[in-house]
């Protein structure tokens, strides 16, 4: 697997290759017109600092499809798959929709473990039904995911952003044999959430780690500033960066992947479009993608997710 960023306008460059598990596209005007390949391709709602880009997601040989709403392609080892559904509703049934159609078709295709999940959707801290419309995304997601885990399931790590437009966007890449969770001890578990956050907690974990290729993949949840449950140094981006990060070298050094890991995507979500200062070491040196986006507290401004590998 691989994981890289290409210029939008250079799209017909990948169209055809053959390893392309899935694209992502920010910033393109006419994400729809944009992409004439066979593999999952998914326009979201978040702006880059800087020209519109893709995330490309490679691995093996692909194979694509599209069923029940859901655009997927597999490699033998990594399903990716992804699926837009109408917002402009109730969003906690439109999550339990995206949901149960991206398992079924994970279920279908004999990848039955979930590893990450990525999901934006619009008005993320508005109040539908005297609920924030995060909490009932929620609540949707968790009704959904309960068969999943009642058999035995794994919660994936996760990202949840807001968006300013658009529908629920949900994708995610799942596997053929169970990841090792991985949490944070400087952190609750987010699924262990007390009520104060929402009928229902958010059903993701820190971070996943699997073994692929001959190495060890840390696929590390979107992370905040947030110190047992709570928030911290509430609307101070520089201060929130400090604590963000403390939160990602402790998961890292949870996951013990020795000496040798190395980072090899960063992507950063920013409540506006201030300027970051630097990344510390070593999260300075991977290609870094960051998105305007609302994080899921309205205290937050800036969340951080990444890709660690370490081995051979």
């Amino acid at each position: 697997m691989r994981i890289f960023h290409h210029p939008a306008e250079r799209l017909t460059e990948i169209e055809n290759r053959s390893d392309v598990l899935g694209v992502l596209a920010y910033g393109v005007a006419d994400p729809v017109r944009a992409w004439c390949g066979q593999a999952p391709y998914l326009g979201v709602a978040l702006n880059p600092h800087g020209p519109p880009v893709c995330e490309v997601i490679t691995g093996g040989v692909v194979r694509s499809g599209a069923r029940h709403d859901v655009r997927y392609g597999h490699d033998g080892e990594w399903l990716f798959a992804a699926i837009t559904v109408d917002a402009a509703g109730m969003i906690e049934a439109a999550a339990v929709a995206a949901y149960e159609r991206l398992l079924r078709v994970a279920e279908e295709e004999g990848y039955g473990c979930l590893i990450r999940a990525w999901q934006y959707f619009p008005d993320i801290h508005g109040v539908e039904d005297d609920l924030e419309r995060y909490r009932q995304f929620n609540r949707g997601r968790h009704y959904a995911l309960e068969r999943y885990l009642a058999r035995g399931g794994i919660r994936p790590a996760a990202t949840c952003i807001g968006t300013h437009t658009g529908d629920l966007m949900v994708y995610l890449l799942a596997r053929r044999t169970p990841g090792m969770a991985i949490e944070n001890p400087r952190q609750v578990s987010a699924y262990r959430y007390p009520q104060t956050y929402g009928p229902r907690p958010p059903d993701f974990v820190r971070a996943m780690k699997v073994v692929s290729e001959g190495r060890h993949w840390l696929w590390i949840s979107g992370t905040a500033a947030i110190v047992g449950h709570e928030s911290r140094a509430a609307g101070d981006l520089e201060a929130q960066m400090t604590e963000t990060f403390a939160n990602l070298d402790l998961v890292v050094a949870s996951a013990d992947l020795g000496e040798d890991w190395r980072v090899a995507a960063t992507k950063i979500y920013v409540r506006g479009a201030g300027p970051l200062s630097a990344l510390p070491r070593p999260w300075a040196g991977a290609p870094v993608l960051v998105l305007a986006g609302d994080i899921c507290r309205s205290e937050l401004v800036i969340e951080i997710e990444a890709v660690v590998t370490a081995g051979v």
